[in-house]
């Protein structure tokens, strides 16, 4: 009996050594970092996004789909381009009522919670980073994480922080389209944001900046073991949110705003504030549309390098690769700069830049390089991926994406290393909750 016993407890041992080497080993995979298949919850027009279409009769589908459910299932199972997605719960950008808007929040996330129960056999949601890890070591499936886009009417107390954590929420985008009782939301040119946030000042000596509330939303979130984006955020606001980060060591994350070099205008990140998310440890993450990384108004240096490339096609995936690339040069080339918060050496190593593809977002998505939709009518016998004549158009296409950067020489590392780096930043806010 004593050998037997001994049997089982080497076993055993043997197996917690095993499975603390899975769980130890980094993942290189890639994330997405806020997606919207439930946006017919609040806005019910759109198609139920995580829904199987008969493979027979598939949808005919576009790059431009602002108004049009693309989140089908069927592009999630076994998508290599996409393994784990960051679900983002939409809140009502109007909505008055704390006891609504929770509803709302914890409706999406409910019927995210059923879909993956209902199909166990691709899907699984991860509640915390050591699931993550272990259903990428374990599973084939994709990976759900939930996270919230619009806190408005959701934070107004350390037990609301808590009540959502409870829930799995990753991160919390503070923020969205209208000004609200945290701060001030940014406007990005043209008429429509401006009329969503017609209260908003035109003007940015006037903007108005992070609240009293903001700031302690902030930290109620970190407490929990929840993360704040500053996506979205005014440039006041963005500034008065990460000197409160700093000064409460709460790491930041910014999901999807573009880069003030490129694209000059509110809904984008200066280089003091890109730097100062690095120095305190976050990242930023870029939006993955060609529509979204579009230039604007960029410095002139960026635009002599965009009229000298042989092949650019504006709004299609060469305005994303255009804008990772630079950003990725401006990390690694920052020191020479002189900025007050350059990155050292030792801090560049092993950076990492997230990638938000926001499908369902309210937006269109990459244009295709060629055919009647792109920049070049006739496409060469030698493209072979689809996203260079379809566009970007669901999320099945992430795949395609990323071949057609890998055989034009662009280093995908970072892209991959910010799923450890998530995973990191959000065990780091669970194992430091009350001590911020």
């Amino acid at each position: 009996m004593v050998i037997q016993g001994k049997k089982i407890l080497c076993v055993f041992l043997l197996w917690c050594t095993q499975v603390s080497f899975i769980l130890a080993q980094q993942v290189n995979e890639f994330i997405d970092l806020q997606i919207h298949p439930t946006m017919h919850v609040p806005y019910s027009f759109f198609g139920k996004g995580l829904e199987f279409f008969n493979e027979n009769n598939a949808p005919d589908l576009s790059y431009q789909h602002q108004f049009n459910n693309v989140n089908y299932a069927n592009f999630f199972k076994n998508n290599k381009g996409l393994r784990i997605m960051v679900v983002g719960s939409l809140n009502g950008e109007y909505i008055a009522n704390s006891k609504k808007a929770k509803r709302t929040i914890l409706k999406q996330i409910n019927y995210v919670n059923k879909f993956a129960e209902d199909n166990p056999e691709f899907f699984v949601v991860a509640k915390n980073p050591t699931e993550v890890r272990n259903y990428l070591n374990t599973t084939d499936k994709t990976i759900i994480l939930h996270s919230i886009e619009g806190g408005k009417e959701l934070i107004k107390s350390q037990d609301d922080a808590h009540f959502w954590a409870a829930q799995g929420v990753s991160f919390i985008t503070l923020i969205h389209l209208v000004d609200c009782e945290y701060g001030g939301a940014a406007i990005l040119p043209g008429v429509p944001t401006r009329l969503i946030n017609m209260d908003a000042s035109c003007e940015i000596k006037n903007e108005i900046g992070l609240t009293e509330l903001g700031k302690n939303a902030i930290i109620w979130l970190a407490n929990a073991g929840i993360m704040t984006d500053i996506t979205h955020m005014n440039d006041q606001t963005r500034k008065d949110a990460l000197v409160v980060m700093e000064e409460h060591g709460i790491p930041p994350l910014s999901t999807h705003d573009g880069f003030k070099p490129l694209q000059h205008h509110p809904r984008a990140l200066d280089v003091e504030d890109v730097l100062k998310i690095y120095k305190n440890n976050g990242f930023i993450s870029l939006p993955i549309s060609g529509f979204s990384c579009m230039p604007y108004n960029p410095d002139e240096k960026y635009q002599k390098q965009i009229d000298s490339l042989e092949l650019y096609c504006e709004g299609s995936i060469d305005s994303y690769k255009f804008t990772y690339e630079v950003v990725k040069e401006f990390i690694e080339t920052n020191p020479q700069l002189g900025y007050h918060d350059s990155l050292s050496e030792a801090e560049k190593v092993n950076f990492c830049i997230g990638f938000q593809s926001d499908f369902n977002g309210w937006l269109n998505h990459s244009r295709p390089r060629y055919g009647e939709d792109g920049c070049y009518l006739n496409k060469p016998d030698s493209i072979t991926e689809p996203i260079e004549w379809q566009g970007l158009a669901h999320p099945g296409l992430l795949e395609s994406q990323w071949n057609v950067m890998q055989s034009e020489g662009v280093d995908l590392a970072p892209i991959k290393r910010s799923a450890e780096k998530f995973l990191l930043l959000w065990q780091y806010f669970l194992d430091n909750k009350g001590k911020f």
